[in-house]
């Protein structure tokens, strides 16, 4: 008989013999300070609001990673994320998640994004939308293939930490909306 655990192990462990080195200690309790301050701020004041905190946020130490080695440390750091995302908001859904996990991992120096998207058909006349979390174009904390089905409306990061071979600053693209959306449009 298989044991069931080891199905879920990928979510767990990262495959590689060599993880990617730990970011320093204060930076991790930090960006789990930033995610419970971020959720919250979510919940009370919504999406035009968090957005505004997001794309001011800075990093408490500089990138230093490759984006293969950012975004297996990415992928490490999705459990201590939501977990402490689930002691600030224990219901919270696919915004919220995505939200969190892109607070944290921009506080660590990484320029993830969160993604929001419209189901690309209808059911009964109705959409679905959907957010989720982006690394170097990779889905962290989600379904891998689910962007096929969706419509991109906005891509929200930290204006702070620049894309791969971008400047980091005010003029960075990392944290405009690239699609449908205004900076402080309701999505």
């Amino acid at each position: 008989m298989n044991d069931p655990a080891a199905d879920w192990e990928f979510l767990l462990r990262d495959p590689e013999p060599d993880p990617p080195p730990r970011p320093p200690r204060r930076a991790r309790l930090l960006a789990a300070a930033r995610t419970v301050r971020a959720a919250r701020l979510l919940r009370r004041r919504g999406w035009p609001d968090a957005q505004r905190y997001l794309r001011t946020l800075r990093p408490a130490c500089p990138p230093r990673w490759e984006p293969a080695e950012a975004v297996r440390l990415a992928r490490r750091e999705v459990l201590p994320c939501l977990t402490w995302l689930r002691l600030a908001d224990p219901d919270a859904l696919c915004l919220p998640r995505s939200y969190a996990l892109v607070t944290y991992l921009t506080t660590l120096g990484l320029p993830a994004e969160v993604v929001v998207a419209r189901q690309r058909s209808s059911i009964g006349g109705r959409f679905a939308f959907h957010a989720w979390a982006e690394l170097y174009d990779e889905v962290l904390g989600d379904i891998p293939g689910l962007r096929t089905g969706f419509a991109v409306l906005q891509r929200v990061g930290s204006e702070q930490v620049g894309r791969a071979g971008e400047e980091s600053g005010a003029g960075s693209e990392a944290g405009s909306p690239r699609a449908m959306g205004s900076p402080g449009s309701a999505v």
